[in-house]
């Protein structure tokens, strides 16, 4: 562990190194070695381990009072100075970072907060070192503590006493919990007796005493809930069905070369709905065993070779567990890891005998095709709707390896490879060639993969290529599913068909029918914040629109936000909706303390601390609370997925003739765009050809008659003077400028070659004492000698000159 000292609130971090990969399983290793005043060394040895809910973070005690506090998001750890030697710690399931701590001096329990170190609360009543801490799933106010000779139910909303339950000698407490679903409270006793209790009223519902059984030392539920393990020193174990109040099975460990089990727990495992199929036992000769209760075989064994196992602690999504051994360390594993290594030991990979090198190519080839074949087709038999929604109301979000396979079951994208295919082809839509102009994006594959996603949308409805929202709405799904373009394509397309219901029904101006649902539904449920947001003067595009086109990208991190969409695909439209206004109701303490409008809309562009689990439970409430009369359920249809087929469904919820006239008028600016300029370079040449022509005619008249008056400069307007609405550019000055117009030069000027340098100074001095009205008749004389000359570079012009002289 090297230290990288980090002070928080007085508190030193370091960091840490896992192991990738290791052959054991055992990612980290943690002991606690002190040096004595003689120059020897002592190992303390740790008693209790817990992990929190999201397996984020696991807290050690030792035997001193040490408090350990292991940060897998972060690899770091640090140190706390606890209350004092400890029986048991549990960390608080609906509190971020506080941990509960069981003292052996007083028998107290105490709220820590693992962040700083600081007890916050403590609760006294025990007369014996506690052993046993829960939670109830159901009512989140309700904590059970338990020591040998008695169990004590807290209500924390007042942190006082709710019951007491007191034993008998011969009957004292082995161990005691709530259910994972239900409302019931378990305890198993020593006389061998499970007694099983109402959690509101604490009426007995039901006593189990297996004959089978003898001297029953632990109990395990799976995550449903649905059935129970017992096991004790007796090489027996039975499987119990907790809906129907009947055994399922008796298993004789003893062909496992199980001799009693110490401690039983169920492992979680991705795709199993909390039906758990992988029980641990820790045996009576201290090794830990895996035993799947399908297959009725032993998975793996864990054996550490420096001493025994004394006890265990596992995760609640099962992605890590923990061993206390009996010399004092802890052992970290990392159960996908043990899984692997159990699976790899297993196989026997057998050369062929006799074969050539192309034969065993291609055999193994096709027994790679087979198998992955045969997977894809187990796991889209294995992923229907309900039972990964079961899998996602047990963990809370879906597994980061599978996602994307989760994400396309859940959506039924066609995988149209004709169609994509076909949109790609016609390029890069003109509306997006330039977005790395409009967008900061720093790789070229993101960048690349974002104008071939909006190129595609804007070819296949019109619509998406007027939409500004849109690059901002798809730059988190492009980052997140950028590997496979042809469903990232159709994950969007499908989203924006289902979950962005009536958002365009007034494009390109914004869903006001989206916006009054949100606001109806916040004035439902707190008409305080809505009155809040009324006084500052901030309407629902502000705490609600800028959400929706960003698909909540700019207000959540980067887990959040995956985790928020696991749940949005799994559930019905206005699922997505309900989320605007649960963030809003969550985040109120924090809004109602913004006064101003720009501080809100700064609020809703960045990323604020939320509680996750807070978050998605009142989206579901709020889902399920709200009456239907305003209910956004009430104006979807149900998800419908893209069809396949050789093209993609058209899609026309939109006002078409509106988005088809804005189109057409982008096109014609652009064509006028291209038209004005070609006409200024037809100009630009028309002037040069006439200045050129016009200085020609004046040297050939000063070479004639070179009088003061001939070689005098001459200026002249055109012949329709413009008007000062006009938008054409201004007339020339009498700088010597010359001013372009739409069709005909403004103003052009023609000078003697010999005197053009003298004279442009003389002129200068000379135009300074003109009043307005001389400066005025001056233009109007040379504006009518330069019409004289260009009508002499027309045909026929020298006809006309010489019949006006002589009529002159």
């Amino acid at each position: 562990m090297e230290p990288e000292k980090n002070m928080v609130d007085s508190i030193e971090k370091f960091d840490i190194k896992l192991k990738s990969q290791p052959k054991d399983g055992v990612i980290l290793q943690l002991h606690h070695t002190i040096r004595q005043s003689n120059g020897e060394s002592r190992r303390i040895r740790f008693v209790a381990a817990a992990f929190d809910a999201k397996c984020e973070k696991l807290a050690c005690a030792d035997s001193w009072g040490n408090l350990f506090i292991l940060d897998f998001a972060e690899l770091q750890f640090w140190k706390l100075t606890g209350v004092g030697a400890c029986s048991a710690v549990q960390f608080i399931s609906h509190l971020q970072d506080t941990l509960l701590v069981a003292t052996c001096k007083n028998y107290d329990i105490s709220f820590m907060d693992v962040e700083t170190g600081t007890a916050t609360r403590t609760l006294a009543g025990h007369t014996a070192p506690v052993k046993h801490i829960s939670f109830s799933n159901e009512k989140i106010c309700n904590l059970i503590t338990a020591s040998p000779i008695e169990a004590i139910i807290w209500d924390l909303r007042n942190y006082t006493k709710f019951f007491t339950l007191n034993t008998f000698k011969g009957a004292q407490i082995q161990q005691i919990l709530f259910t994972p679903v239900g409302d019931y409270l378990v305890s198993c006793f020593q006389n061998d007796t499970i007694q099983i209790w109402k959690n509101e009223s604490m009426k007995s519902v039901k006593q189990i005493v297996p004959n089978e059984l003898k001297r029953m030392r632990s109990i395990a539920f799976t995550m449903n809930g649905r059935a129970m393990a017992m096991a004790g020193l007796a090489s027996t174990l039975i499987l119990f069905n907790m809906d129907t109040w009947k055994a399922l099975k008796s298993i004789d460990l003893s062909k496992f070369n199980i001799s009693g089990a110490q401690q039983i727990a169920f492992i979680a495992l991705p795709f199993d709905g909390g039906c758990n199929k992988i029980l641990a036992i820790l045996s009576n000769d201290c090794s830990l065993y895996f035993l799947d209760l399908e297959a009725l075989k032993i998975i793996c064994t864990i054996t550490p070779e420096s001493s025994g196992i004394k006890r265990f602690t596992v995760s609640t999504t099962g992605k890590y567990f923990s061993c206390i051994l009996q010399l004092g360390e802890v052992n970290i594993y990392n159960t996908s890891y043990v899984l692997e290594m159990a699976v790899n030991s297993n196989t026997k990979v057998e050369k062929p005998y006799c074969a050539s090198t192309s034969v065993a190519r291609v055999t193994a080839a096709r027994d790679q095709i087979t198998s992955k074949a045969e997977v894809e087709h187990n796991m889209r038999t294995c992923m229907d709707s309900l039972r990964l929604r079961r899998i996602l109301m047990q963990y809370g979000e879906y597994p980061d390896r599978y996602r994307s396979i989760i994400w396309k079951s859940l959506l039924n994208t066609p995988r149209n490879k004709a169609a994509y295919a076909a949109l790609v082809d016609m390029g890069v839509h003109q509306v997006f060639q330039e977005i790395e102009k409009q967008f900061t994006i720093h790789s070229t594959g993101t960048l690349n993969s974002l104008k071939r996603l909006l190129s595609c949308l804007a070819h296949w409805c019109p619509l998406f290529g007027v939409m500004k929202f849109l690059p901002g709405f798809t730059f988190p799904f492009v980052k997140v599913l950028q590997k496979d373009p042809m469903f990232l394509f159709e994950c969007v397309a499908s989203i924006l068909i289902n979950y962005c219901q009536l958002w365009f029904e007034y494009a390109p101006f914004p869903p006001i029918s989206i916006l009054a649902m949100i606001e109806n539904v916040l004035a439902d449920h707190d008409q305080q914040l809505l009155n809040h947001f009324c006084e500052v003067g901030v309407t629902s595009q502000v705490y609600a629109l800028k959400i929706l086109e960003t698909a909540f990208s700019e207000v959540l991190s980067c887990s959040e936000w995956l985790i928020l969409w696991d749940h949005i695909l799994s559930n019905e439209p206005a699922f997505m909706l309900m989320a605007v206004v649960s963030y809003c109701i969550v985040q109120r303490n924090a809004i109602r303390k913004l006064k101003t409008l720009h501080d809100m809309e700064h609020f809703f562009h960045t990323q604020n601390p939320i509680d996750k689990k807070t978050f998605l439970k009142k989206t579901y409430n709020l889902l399920n609370d709200t009456s239907a009369d305003i209910h956004p359920r009430k104006f979807f249809r149900k998800f419908s997925p893209l069809e396949k087929g050789d093209c993609y469904q058209q899609f026309t919820a939109y006002p078409v003739a509106t988005i088809t006239l804005r189109l057409a008028r982008k096109d014609r600016s652009h064509s006028v765009v291209q038209k004005m300029s070609l006409r200024n370079l037809i100009t630009k040449s028309q002037e040069r050809i006439i200045e050129e022509g016009l200085l020609d005619e004046a040297v050939m008249r000063t070479d004639c008659n070179p009088t003061a008056d001939a070689i005098q400069s001459c200026e002249v307007s055109p012949v329709r003077p413009m008007s000062p609405s006009s938008e054409r550019p201004p007339s020339a000055s009498t700088n010597g400028q010359v001013s372009v117009g739409p069709v005909y030069p403004a103003a052009v000027r023609s000078r003697s070659k010999n005197k053009i340098r003298c004279d442009s100074k003389h002129k200068r001095d000379s135009v300074k004492h003109l009043s307005r009205k001389n400066y005025r008749r001056a233009s109007n004389d040379k504006n009518y000698a330069l019409e004289n000359e260009i009508k002499k570079l027309m045909p026929g012009s020298h006809l006309e000159a010489n019949h006006s002289n002589t009529n002159t």
